[in-house]
């Protein structure tokens, strides 16, 4: 019955983790190179561990599943904008930027010129180039397919493209930004790359599948918690009422 209890208590526990990491989704829906969070949720570990050291392993009896995170990588929808400092990349790869916590990568492009006329991020992050972070003094901007970056009809440097091996771990920095072991990073394969001026590429979240999530892990979140509440009838009973006959 015990047992019972925990196995509610887990169900409550992976499904409101379920809700927060969908409305974490649904948040960054509209930032441009966004990429979505997918649950898992796992029982092996924490079941051997308990296994093995039993009470000393610190796992009480029946909450044996464990949710985390994973970051799904695959592209977003790219739509035109026609702004001559959006770029997108057509392929694998991420744009280089210069944060103060050093070197980050994105997939939004949705880049201006500051004060400076440095490039920068939305959140006014320095873009990277092959020369370092890329200045425009210059009225007319175009980027080429390959990176270039042409101010007034002269290449004044290339953007900075970089990949990572498949198994590389990406972490959210926020802004739309991920971080990685720069170590890890590899020049990007101009033979599968293309930057697309004028467009953006959106986040990879579709709406209305997250909120079919939504609605699932409530109503999954509900049944649990009214599995709780029969399992605590039910051992209120045992203790109150057995004992008298």
């Amino acid at each position: 019955m015990i047992r019972g209890l925990y196995s509610s208590a887990d169900g409550l526990l992976v499904q409101a983790a379920r809700t927060d990491v969908i409305a974490g989704n649904l948040a960054g829906a509209s930032v441009p190179g966004f990429r979505r969070d997918v649950l898992s949720v796992t029982a092996f570990g924490r079941a051997l561990e308990y296994t093995a050291g039993g009470a000393a392993a610190g796992v009480p009896n029946g909450v044996l599943l464990e949710a985390s995170t994973e970051l799904d990588l695959r592209p977003g929808s790219m739509r035109r904008t026609g702004a001559e400092c959006d770029v997108a990349l057509e392929g694998p790869g991420y744009f280089c930027v210069q944060t103060a916590a050093g070197e980050a990568y994105t997939r939004g492009g949705a880049f201006r010129l500051d004060a400076s006329h440095q490039l920068v991020t939305a959140a006014g992050d320095a873009v990277v180039g092959q020369a370092g972070p890329i200045r425009i003094d210059g009225a007319d901007i175009a980027f080429r397919e390959n990176g270039d970056v042409v101010v007034d009809g002269t290449r004044v440097d290339r953007l900075k493209l970089v990949d990572f091996p498949a198994g590389v771990p990406m972490r959210k920095l926020g802004r739309g930004l991920l971080g990685a072991d720069p170590a890890s990073a590899r020049p990007h394969d101009p033979a599968k790359v293309r930057v697309r001026e004028g467009y953006l590429e959106g986040a990879n979240v579709d709406a209305i599948s997250e909120m079919v999530g939504m609605i699932s892990a409530l109503r999954a979140f509900e049944a649990s918690q009214r599995a709780l509440q029969a399992n605590d009838q039910t051992l209120e009973k045992a203790i109150n009422e057995i004992g008298r006959v």
